[in-house]
């Protein structure tokens, strides 16, 4: 790996976790799986834990799903006024049953905005958008399944 390279990830990894070293976050989210099952997970970050934690269900047909998000942020700046944005990559899997076990497992690419609308930045209100791509499955390997994962919350910073 060249000097120049080392230099980015360094800034960038600077960058994710300077704007967030003040604790614990917790909120709530209305998420999809390409947009044909929506649910809601429960939103969290723990101090010093450079992650982003979402647990919830998600409805399709009759067949609720258990899924669960794991993100890391790679980028987070301030966009204008009280707008910041963020790019991440991150980890997702689902467990469901309906009639036999069905299960997702991929990766996810979390793209994000966010509103602080109280001074102070207490309450963070989001939008993302997270391709995924979902490799395994009780359908066996499958290296062209996509989904798009969007999803809109808040959090409230402790």
């Amino acid at each position: 790996m060249n000097k120049k390279a080392i230099v980015v990830l360094l800034g960038l990894l600077t960058m994710s976790t300077a704007g967030f070293a003040k604790g614990i976050a917790i909120g709530a989210e209305a998420a999809s799986r390409g947009f044909n099952s929506w649910g809601g997970r429960f939103v969290f970050h723990l101090p010093s834990v450079p992650l982003y934690f979402g647990v919830g269900a998600t409805s399709n047909a009759g067949t609720v799903a258990i899924d669960a998000t794991v993100d890391y942020w790679l980028a987070h700046g301030h966009v204008a006024s009280i707008l910041d944005g963020y790019i991440g990559i991150g980890l997702y899997g689902a467990v469901a049953s309906s009639g036999n076990f069905d299960f997702a497992i991929g990766a996810r690419l979390p793209l994000g905005l966010q509103i602080w609308p109280i001074k102070g930045d207490v309450l963070e209100i989001f939008l993302e958008v997270a391709p995924a791509w979902i490799p395994l499955s009780n359908a066996g390997l499958n290296a062209t399944t996509f989904e798009l994962q969007p999803a809109i919350g808040f959090r409230i910073w402790f």
